[in-house]
């Protein structure tokens, strides 16, 4: 997909949000609508307009009505989202069916009209979080709980009881308000690989877009990591040592290092997991190692031919 794909995704995200009313979508999305002060400069030239609130994760995002424009507030922080960020939030709020839980999980693959996206999501999903946690549970349970995570219950609900630290239970992640994302980690053991597997609500296939739900889950398996790296150690705390933007290249610079001894993975745009896109920043490929191995990885690459 060129790169004006990307602007035609969010230009119909967009015509289909605007054709929406406020009050039904806040209704069914779990969103806060602000109504626009009716004596500021404009605001009666569109009936209803106003601002969305959406919670995301650890973050929230602030969407305007009806032109669609797409803020991530974090703390006192306000910025422009990622056109990922944006055209699934435009779609969910468009989309939206009420409150879906993790009582009936499938797995990506599970979707409808998920077999071309499979691989990739696989790949950029779910191996990066194996990579990083599949030794190190305290880690994924702390990045969890960071993200507003808890552990499912027997009904599909995050548990509301005592602290249950167990990374080998599902976790639901509170991805956007009706929408949940699950994680569930096998963490190594003897000769038992690690494994990582996301689950997504059954009824989410038919209320959003499969690829808006690929995107989704790297998203959520990029904040995991991130919120790893924020509170983990400094001796655990994850380093971008390179960025590129061919995945082959990006794959074969971890393969390097692990050649080494140096532990590593790569952290993917969220959007190349559907298009492949690699253009204007967008479709890039971070590799990723622990800080306290950033020296020796340099030093890898250094005494290796360029990719």
């Amino acid at each position: 997909m060129e790169g004006g794909g990307y602007a035609r995704a969010l230009e119909e995200a967009r015509r289909e949000f605007a054709s929406g009313t406020p009050d039904v979508m806040a209704h069914s999305s779990g969103a806060v609508f602000d109504p626009a002060d009716p004596t500021a400069p404009d605001a009666g030239r569109v009936a209803d307009r106003g601002v969305f609130k959406v919670p995301y994760l650890d973050r929230s995002l602030r969407v305007t009505y009806p032109e669609g424009r797409v803020e991530v507030v974090e703390g006192d922080l306000v910025g422009e989202a990622t056109v990922a960020e944006a055209v699934i939030v435009l779609h969910y709020m468009a989309r939206a069916a009420g409150r879906l839980d993790l009582s009936d999980p499938v797995r990506f693959h599970g979707l409808p009209g998920s077999g071309a996206y499979v691989a990739a999501f696989r790949a950029h999903a779910e191996l990066p979080l194996v990579r990083r946690f599949g030794d190190d549970g305290r880690a994924f349970v702390s990045a969890a709980r960071a993200l507003g995570g808890a552990p499912v219950d027997a009904l599909g609900d995050p548990e509301g009881g005592g602290v249950v630290d167990d990374p080998e239970m599902m976790w639901s992640l509170p991805f956007l308000p009706c929408l949940p994302l699950g994680v569930r980690l096998g963490l190594a053991e003897d000769a038992l690989p690690a494994e990582c597997v996301m689950v997504f609500p059954r009824r989410a296939g038919f209320t959003q877009h499969v690829e808006d739900l690929a995107v989704a889950g790297e998203l959520l398996s990029s904040r995991l990591l991130t919120a790893a790296e924020q509170i983990g150690s400094a001796g655990d705390a994850i380093a971008v040592l390179a960025v590129v933007y061919d995945p082959m290249e990006a794959e074969i610079i971890v393969a390097k290092l692990r050649s080494a001894g140096i532990d590593a993975m790569v952290r993917h745009d969220a959007l190349s997991v559907v298009y492949g896109l690699t253009v204007d920043g967008a479709g890039k490929s971070e590799v990723l190692v622990r800080t306290v191995d950033l020296p020796e990885a340099r030093g890898a690459l250094s005494n290796e031919p360029a990719v």
